[in-house]
C-alpha cells in the first residue's frame, strides 16, 4: 500500500486520501452525514457511479487504516486463487468481512443502528477520474472529515467492536494483551474477517 500525493495537493484535496493497491485506487474517506438512511445513499450512489465498487461503513467498526486494507488484502488473495466461493459482488463482500458476519441482513442491520452519522467511505476503481466525480458527489450528502478522525484507532471504537461482535466488555476478557495492544487488536480483526465466510 503506497500513498499517492500529488504535487497538485491543495487543488486536489481528495488526492491525500488515495492509495494504490495494485492496480486499483482506493479512497478512504470519513464523512458526517446529512441523513443516515445508507441504503438509500448507496442506491443513489451505485445508479450513478454504477463502475466503482463503493463500501459504506459506520465509522465506529473501523479500527484503522490498517484494518481496511487488511481486508482488502484477503479478498485480493480470495480473488487471486480463485477459490471455491468466488466473489459476486466485492461491496458485500467487504461489508460482510468488516462486519464479521455472513448474514447480509445483519450487515445492513448495522449500518441501519447507526446512532450517529459518522461514516467511512471505501471507494476503489482503477480509474482515478470516477474516484474524482463521486467524491464530489458526496459532498452533497454531509461534510468531510478534514482531519480523518472518523478513521483513526480508538479506546471507544474497541469498546463498541467487542460489544457488538463478541458480546464483550475489556472487564469480560482481564487483562489479554491482545486488548491491551491496538496493534494485536487490529490484527486480531484482520484474522476474524479471513474466517467469517468460510
Amino acid at each position: 500500500m503506497n500513498k499517492a500525493i500529488n504535487g497538485k495537493e491543495k487543488e486536489e484535496e481528495y488526492l491525500k486520501d488515495i492509495y494504490q493497491y495494485d492496480e486499483i485506487n482506493v479512497l478512504v474517506k470519513g464523512f458526517f452525514l446529512l441523513d443516515n438512511d445508507i441504503k438509500k445513499l448507496y442506491n443513489s450512489l451505485k445508479s450513478i457511479h454504477n463502475d466503482i465498487n463503493i463500501v459504506i461503513v459506520n465509522a465506529n467498526i473501523v479500527f484503522g487504516i490498517e484494518h481496511i486494507f487488511g481486508i482488502l488484502k484477503i479478498i485480493n488473495e480470495e480473488i487471486k486463487g480463485k477459490g471455491e466461493r468466488g466473489i459476486k459482488n466485492f461491496d458485500v463482500e467487504f461489508l460482510l468481512r468488516i462486519c464479521n458476519t455472513n448474514q447480509i441482513s445483519y450487515a445492513f442491520q448495522l449500518l441501519n443502528d447507526n446512532k450517529t452519522n459518522d461514516f467511512i467511505f471505501i471507494l476503489f476503481s482503477k480509474n482515478l477520474a470516477d474516484i474524482k466525480k463521486i467524491y464530489l458527489n458526496l459532498k452533497n450528502y454531509g461534510e468531510e472529515d478534514i482531519s480523518n478522525s472518523l478513521i483513526q484507532i480508538s479506546e471507544s471504537k474497541k469498546l463498541n467492536i467487542l460489544k457488538l461482535f463478541f458480546n464483550k466488555d475489556l472487564n469480560d476478557l482481564g487483562n489479554l494483551s491482545i486488548i491491551k495492544d491496538n496493534l494485536k487488536f487490529q490484527n486480531f480483526l484482520i484474522e476474524r474477517s479471513a474466517i467469517v465466510l468460510k
